[in-house]
């Protein structure tokens, strides 16, 4: 199965290229030639701008219909290659596709539409006077820490009915490709909008080559990842990013006096579960008010117990559990110096709980971990994590009353983008700003038409 998508009207000439994790491969071809690539795509986005949006809603609704059916073959194909390269389980990448693919239904898709342009149909020509025209071709750049990610960005571009250029992850090399061949399936002209393929990190004349043809450029990936592609960015170009991020969690004493040690305690191991961890939306630490977070810990440690029974963790890789084993002893080394602190841990590596009372420097390496923080309170809370601000994310804000709100102005103020319930910071949807910014709204240019003294009067039913 092909780790590419070319459509056939795409005819230049097409070279190789293999994918590898460990003895697996994936094989695929790219583009030789990508003005012609580029000029095919502008033909395709034409044909892509006459179909109404609410039609390109329904194709991408259809698809992601067939693909929350666990057995359906290409789903089940691009889950043994994501279960391959990512080390995750194939229960733990399926969840992560339910997650993803539930967000490509059409009334998600439709408010996403709603909350950012009003009326959808703007994007099919003048409504009340107002118009708004997508990019012809969009390359996006994705990386693959999350199973199914790039259909997120993929998606949006083409309801805004640009022709795009996907750069498939190297840790999720099936994904994109597979589910292209269904949105075909479903209705060619959208499918042919898209050329998927990979070229290296480091191919700066593949990558130059392919950002010629754009007109806007959607990045993911590091920091110093995503900071190589804009400094290659043209003024002309639209840039979106999504470069690293940090998501984090809080318990006040009235949120867990509501729910409970328990439910709070399942709630931060779902977290800390999801996607083993991996995702910009994981919780890198919990901070728990400090009379409950021992009762919060140790709970939490059954709680990840039973996640993981349910839901198995993936194969930890050499490097990540290096660092997995340090951390654990950097914990019980403090814990041993410490009344407050304590770790509790799986035999292996599947999870660990740590409980302290210090916000050590946040690593990020996920797989598991649940950090649990005593502080005095929600504010404190907020407090501590000031340092971070600049790449806040998702906050799972458990608050209640007057310090939900005052927490969740503070928490807006220095940078979160979303504030969810704790136990939902990995099922983010589709009306969500994307860290912060209209990420359909922001791919558009809009035009105006003005009517009585200030301009001439229109004819022909432009305005409606």
């Amino acid at each position: 199965m092909s780790a590419s998508w070319i459509p056939d009207h795409v005819t230049g000439a097409t070279v190789p290229f293999t994918l590898t994790s460990g003895p697996h491969a994936w094989h695929g071809l790219r583009p030789a030639d990508w003005t012609s690539v580029g000029a095919d795509l502008r033909r395709a986005h034409e044909r892509l701008r006459e179909l109404p949006v609410r039609r390109v809603v329904e194709v991408v609704d259809a698809a992601a219909r067939r693909w929350a059916d666990r057995d359906f073959p290409e789903r089940r194909a691009a889950v043994a290659s994501a279960a391959l390269v990512t080390g995750m389980s194939t229960e733990t990448v399926d969840r992560a596709l339910d997650a993803e693919l539930g967000t490509l239904r059409a009334p998600s898709l439709l408010a996403a539409l709603a909350r950012e342009l009003g009326d959808p149909e703007v994007l099919d020509g003048f409504r009340g006077g107002t118009t708004a025209v997508g990019p012809r071709v969009v390359l996006a750049v994705f990386s693959g820490n999350v199973p199914g990610l790039p259909a997120r960005s993929l998606v949006r571009a083409l309801l805004v009915k640009a022709a795009v250029i996907a750069k498939v992850p190297a840790k999720e090399p099936n994904f994109t490709a597979a589910f292209l061949r269904t949105l075909h399936d479903v209705e060619p002209v959208v499918a042919d909008a898209v050329v998927a393929t990979y070229w290296a990190r480091d191919d700066a004349a593949v990558m130059t080559a392919a950002l010629e043809q754009a007109d806007a450029v959607i990045a993911y990936g590091s920091d110093p990842a995503c900071a190589a592609i804009r400094a290659k960015v043209a003024p002309h170009q639209l840039y979106e990013e999504h470069g690293h991020k940090l998501s984090f969690g809080v318990i006040g004493d009235e949120y867990f006096r509501l729910h409970g040690p328990v439910e709070v305690a399942r709630r931060i191991a779902a977290d800390c579960s999801d996607f083993d961890q991996h995702a910009c939306l994981s919780p890198q630490v919990y901070l728990v008010a400090r009379q409950h977070a021992r009762a919060v810990a140790e709970h939490v440690a059954h709680a990840m117990r039973h996640a993981a029974a349910d839901c198995p963790p993936g194969v930890v890789g050499d490097h990540d559990a290096t660092v997995l084993q340090h951390r654990r002893l950097v914990a019980e080394w403090r814990a041993a110096s410490s009344a407050s602190g304590e770790v509790w841990a799986s035999d292996g590596l599947e999870w660990t709980v740590v409980l302290d009372d210090a916000l050590l420097p946040l690593s990020g390496a996920g797989n598991r971990v649940a950090r649990i923080v005593a502080v005095p309170d929600v504010d404190a809370a907020v407090d501590l994590m000031r340092p971070y601000a600049r790449h806040f994310q998702t906050v799972g804000l458990g608050a209640v009353g007057d310090e939900f709100h005052r927490a969740a102005g503070e928490l807006a103020r220095l940078g979160a983008s979303r504030l969810t319930e704790p136990g939902a910071m990995g099922r983010a949807g589709m009306e969500w700003r994307h860290d912060g910014q209209p990420r359909i709204a922001g791919l558009l240019r809009w035009c105006d038409v003005e009517r009585g003294d200030r301009a001439p009067a229109t004819s022909g039913g432009l305005v409606r």
